[in-house]
């Protein structure tokens, strides 16, 4: 499927439980899942945090609560909704304990915003996401110098595995996990779905994933990714015309990987562009050890 961010594209069906109207680039922040714990004993708890910022995992401003549309576990035997959560500082955290042996998905949808950017905070938004494409297309629509008005969402996941192998390096499944979590789209309009578990990859090798938009493959979208504490971009490639692409990862620790779709809106008087947003986090651990 090929990206047609074109004047003919429309967007409908939104509902506006909270509705903002932003005069700066606040709504250019990134939003992650950040598990305490990426690996878990059946029973375990652990706590996961929403972060809103620019460098992960740092949360830069607080999401309320009102803004989330689902928060859900997917595990092997079950999807459960997530209903309690607090507040940490600039974070929105909720606690998780998940019994079931295998691999988890937790994943978040917020409601849609809007934000009003001035051309050039536009712009700087584009490039620095790699969205050479709509720079162009603003040129073609002669809006280059215009102020414009845009419509978000963000959609984030976090893998988490339950008893998985001290060493397991990732190329086999568990006996009570032969349909992985992390292998199946969780019905987000935009998703990224790794091929193989990504808490199993190793410091060096590479880790294929495919990009979704409403159920289908997504080509010629920029991905990125970064290490905790790391520079943003330490990652950068873009789907193929079948929605995959390939990254290196090249040490442990915790990484997130993220893509922005942004299309035109030709039925909304109020807004000209609607962009939504992904992420995934997980953690490569040491070798032969598991992180607990």
């Amino acid at each position: 499927m090929q990206l047609v961010p074109a004047p003919a594209r429309r967007v409908r069906g939104f509902v506006f439980l909270v509705l903002a109207l932003w005069t700066s680039s606040a709504g250019a922040h990134e939003l992650w899942l950040m598990a305490g714990k990426y690996r878990l004993a059946p029973g375990e708890l652990t706590r996961v945090f929403i972060n809103s910022g620019d460098r992960f995992p740092e949360s830069l401003s607080l999401v309320s609560e009102l803004r989330l549309e689902t928060v859900a576990l997917h595990g092997p035997l079950e999807t459960r909704p997530i209903h309690a959560f607090r507040v940490d500082g600039k974070s929105l955290s909720f606690d998780l304990r998940a019994t079931a042996t295998g691999s988890h998905v937790v994943a978040l949808e917020t409601r849609p915003r809007r934000v009003r950017l001035k051309a050039k905070d536009f712009q700087d938004y584009l490039e620095e996401n790699g969205l050479e494409r709509i720079l162009a297309l603003r040129d073609e629509f002669g809006e280059s110098e215009d102020a414009t008005v845009e419509r978000y969402s963000k959609w984030a996941k976090a893998t988490i595995d339950v008893d998985v192998a001290v060493g397991d390096s990732g190329s086999g499944e568990s006996d009570l996990d032969k349909e992985p979590s992390w292998s199946k789209p969780v019905g987000h309009t935009i998703e990224i779905v790794p091929s193989r578990n990504p808490n199993r990859v190793r410091r060096g090798e590479e880790l294929e994933v495919q990009l979704f938009y409403q159920g289908e493959p997504l080509a010629d979208i920029p991905i990125f990714g970064g290490k905790a504490g790391g520079p943003r971009g330490e990652i950068r490639t873009s789907t193929d015309e079948s929605g995959k692409a390939v990254v290196t990862i090249p040490s442990d620790g915790r990484w997130y990987l993220s893509a922005i779709h942004l299309v035109r809106v030709d039925d909304d008087p109020q807004i000209l562009w609607e962009s939504f947003w992904c992420t995934l986090t997980f953690e490569i651990a040491e070798q032969g050890e598991m992180s607990r």
